[in-house]
């Protein structure tokens, strides 16, 4: 199990952020890397995917509203809960966090092979200009 709070709202926000702006450096040619430089890269992005299949199940649980009774309390509690899940009135939810996450994870792994690519094409140039002589 993942420590407490590695999961939250915010760290995955942050995670995204950081993998899209990878994909941009990776796409824009600026970030390169050799093949297997990547590889413990992309070890660690099918961890994470793995550990965000693993919460699937939760995450059902999660969209379901708890029926804690037809109170007006018991109704304000049980939709506080969902938008905290789903999302809301001023918060993202922890279930399109983790949607955003998924999908930032998927760009990261296309952006390392991208930089391996960038990598083989710096290789192959540098390679190039050596044989030249």
């Amino acid at each position: 199990m993942a420590p407490e709070g590695a999961w939250s709202v915010q760290s995955m926000q942050a995670m995204t952020a950081n993998m899209q702006g990878l994909k941009a450096a990776a796409d824009s040619g600026s970030f390169a890397i050799s093949e297997s430089g990547a590889q413990a890269y992309i070890k660690a992005i099918d961890s994470a995917q793995k550990e965000l299949r693993n919460i699937d199940n939760d995450l059902a649980l999660l969209r379901q509203r708890v029926k804690l009774g037809t109170s007006p309390d018991a109704e304000a509690i049980s939709q506080y809960n969902q938008e905290g899940a789903v999302g809301g009135a001023g918060t993202t939810g922890i279930v399109p966090a983790v949607n955003q996450l998924r999908t930032a994870l998927d760009e990261a792994r296309q952006a390392m092979q991208k930089a391996v690519e960038n990598y083989r094409e710096v290789d192959d140039s540098a390679a190039g200009t050596y044989n030249r002589y």
